[in-house]
């Protein structure tokens, strides 16, 4: 059966797309690289890898294993710092799923207070829109993930983090925007709509609330980039719905102009996921601590300052 080491190395040419560029990386001669390559193929009776003029791609087959050889390779470095318990400092392997909206605030505070304080962990950010974090928790994609969830899915475990409201985005000073005051759904849903498509989280919660309304939005563009969207509102092509503290954050900020919704209000709950078939590992866990201390420096009485 394959060992460790062939399963690192079959991962390392996925992730370079190249023999030659992984065999440099992990310091392994070329052709030895590729005489492990074969004795997986040949031990898993199929082909691998196909390759093109662009590089070494997985077969779908090639996929499965690496996903598989991906969380093992995880399993055993839990294990490890497990063994290791509180004799040392964690260290190792960590990644943490943050949502582009929240990352503006986020990232750059939990990277620095993981490097001031475990400098042993290899931190790894992926940041992007929340309707990923789900899949990439439950695939071990991530180890953790700040999510726009309420209630579990199956196979996580959440934690509450924080509670905010959405607002009314639009150009600033333009039409109902200028009264600064709370605007009913029924209005907002006929208001020509910017928003990402599903399921990311604020789609979700304007889909939820439309449901209420028993009538859908008048969506005329789906954009999956919370800057461009936001652009295009102060470019006066329509309007959209964002949490205030994003919406207000950046260099458009002074084109833009928020207002609250009411009846109903548009409320979401900010969670921190794991998945509950794999325990965190030491590194993973010293991350989420980070980010709690993070969290709070932000918020008060469970809401953001």
């Amino acid at each position: 059966m394959a060992d460790l080491r062939h399963l690192r190395y079959f991962l390392g040419i996925v992730e370079h797309r190249s023999l030659s560029r992984a065999a440099e990386m992990l310091h392994v001669a070329q052709p030895a690289l590729s005489l492990h390559l074969k004795r997986l193929e040949a031990e898993f009776g199929c082909r691998l890898l196909h390759r093109t003029t662009r590089g070494v791609v997985p077969t779908e087959s090639g996929l499965r294993l690496a996903r598989r050889a991906q969380a093992l390779l995880e399993q055993m470095t839990s294990l490890a710092d497990e063994v290791r318990g509180g004799q040392a400092l964690p260290a190792g392997p960590a990644v943490i799923g943050i949502p582009t909206s929240l990352g503006t605030i986020l990232t750059v505070p939990l990277v620095k207070r993981v490097r001031e304080r475990f400098p042993d962990i290899r931190l790894k950010v992926v940041e992007a829109l929340s309707g990923h974090m789900q899949e990439w928790v439950l695939s071990g994609a991530v180890d953790l993930a700040v999510m726009f969830a309420a209630q579990p899915p199956p196979g996580l475990a959440t934690e509450f983090l924080v509670r905010e409201s959405l607002c009314l985005v639009g150009p600033q000073g333009a039409g109902i925007m200028a009264s600064h005051r709370p605007i009913e759904m029924d209005r907002v849903l006929d208001l020509p709509l910017i928003m990402p498509s599903r399921p990311h989280g604020v789609r979700e919660e304007l889909e939820r609330a439309a449901t209420i309304r028993r009538r859908p939005p008048n969506v005329v563009v789906e954009l999956d980039g919370l800057d461009q969207i936001k652009a295009l509102v102060a470019d006066g092509v329509g309007y959209t719905i964002l949490s205030q503290r994003f919406a207000r954050h950046g260099p458009l900020a002074e084109r833009l102009d928020t207002i609250l919704i009411r009846r109903p209000e548009i409320e979401r709950v900010i969670s921190l996921a794991h998945a509950t078939d794999r325990p965190l590992s030491a590194a993973a866990g010293a991350v989420r601590g980070q980010l709690l201390e993070v969290i709070g420096d932000h918020t008060h009485d469970g809401r953001w300052n």
